[in-house]
């Protein structure tokens, strides 16, 4: 059975009424020929008429208010379009209700039917999207703004943080002059005092001093000598705070200089090997291995003095290990014994002011590394530290850890 061809046309009447858009048909004056059925109930539900009949350019030119803008560039927009100016024309626009908000967009085209032209105009409800898009617009400019307030508490924190690390180095350049001035000042004194309590010692022992006032100028020497070397401990902290210049630092070839200023005895050195070059300070290294070294002979008194050095390179950082076989540390001081003036021993005549270990873990610090204690199989004490690796060429091996001498 053949089939029946059907004509669009006969549904088009159906399908103009079918549109969700309110679409009017205008000729080219502008007056409203046909409506769809969405465009009459629209009508009916806010307060008008169907249009038709009547000058849709001339009813856009009488919209008062707010919404006169839009509906001149709708006008205008429909002008163009039938002078074939432009093909279409677009433009969203409020049309808010007293009890919901909405958007809707005019679509303006033409069309030629019978030798003559008309216009369709639609308007479509894009509520849901413009909504949405505002919602967006609303939340990107939240965030816009958050972002600009936390840039410019960040910009103010760091004004403040580069004018407290300003006054701070004002303020540790003005103690380190105050440092070196007092311990010069300091040290003066101290030491004629110790001077002239010397040559009352050597001139009357003996003869016109009595024990007692032979103790008491002992004790003053002694004394004396204990203050000028707090002054100088002082002053080596103070030094610290200023950021020294780097280098490549054999320590291995250092350690002779340190044993002789030590008065090392020689019949029990310590043992090292090659030692991994570090990255650091020379001067503060010669301080370090002082300090350490001299806590490790100083602490070894009535032990076997037996002290190992040895130095592992793993990747940028040098790990050191300095152990004894003295008296060794508690494991619940082992973290106390790096604050200022901490001494776990009583004091002695040749006993220091508590600061050669925190002097130590300023160094380390200073050079981004760390320090810690532990204990070793010899009932002595291990000092473990790190330092920055001095850079290796390429092809050039490092060693790997000390051995004995």
């Amino acid at each position: 059975m053949p089939r029946r061809s059907t004509s669009p046309v006969r549904y088009a009447v159906a399908a103009f009424d079918a549109l969700s858009a309110h679409v009017a048909i205008l000729d080219q004056r502008g007056t409203v020929l046909a409506v769809n059925r969405a465009w009459e109930v629209f009508a009916q539900h806010n307060g008008g008429s169907n249009d038709l009949g009547t000058n849709y350019l001339e009813l856009c030119r009488q919209v008062q208010g707010p919404d006169q803008a839009d509906a001149l560039a709708v006008a205008t927009g429909i002008q163009q379009v039938m002078q074939g100016e432009i093909e279409s024309f677009e433009w969203e626009y409020p049309c808010h209700s007293p009890t919901e908000q909405r958007f809707f967009v005019a679509r303006v085209t033409r069309f030629v039917q019978d030798g003559q032209t008309y216009v369709l105009v639609a308007h479509e409800n894009i509520t849901r999207r413009k909504v949405a898009e505002l919602e967006v617009r609303d939340l990107n400019r939240t965030l816009e703004a958050r972002v600009l307030a936390r840039t410019q508490e960040l910009e103010a924190s760091q004004r403040t943080l580069q004018q407290q690390n300003r006054a701070l180095e004002l303020s540790n350049d003005d103690l380190s002059q105050f440092a070196a001035v007092a311990s010069h000042d300091l040290q003066e004194p101290l030491r004629t005092l110790s001077l002239h309590a010397d040559m009352l010692l050597e001139r009357h022992l003996g003869r016109s001093i009595d024990e007692r006032a032979e103790r008491h100028l002992r004790h003053i020497i002694v004394q004396a000598g204990r203050a000028r070397r707090l002054v100088q401990d002082i002053l080596t902290m103070t030094e610290l705070s200023v950021t020294p210049p780097m280098d490549v630092v054999r320590m291995d070839t250092m350690l002779p200089e340190v044993l002789g200023a030590l008065d090392w005895p020689a019949s029990a050195p310590p043992a090292w090997g090659d030692l991994p070059a570090v990255w650091a300070n020379a001067g503060q290294m010669h301080q370090l291995l002082m300090n350490l070294l001299g806590n490790a002979f100083k602490y070894s008194e009535g032990h076997d003095l037996s002290v190992t050095i040895q130095g592992v390179r793993s990747g940028d950082t040098v790990t050191f290990e300095i152990a004894d076989a003295g008296q060794g540390i508690p494991q619940e001081h082992r973290t106390h014994v790096f604050e200022l003036f901490r001494r776990l021993h009583n004091r002695t005549p040749t006993s220091g002011n508590g600061i050669g270990l925190t002097v130590c873990s300023k160094i380390i610090e200073r050079h981004g590394g760390r320090i810690w204690i532990t204990g070793n199989p010899r009932g002595g004490t291990t000092v473990h530290f790190t330092l920055p690796a001095a850079p290796t060429p390429a092809g050039v091996a490092q060693p790997w850890a000390g051995h004995r001498g």
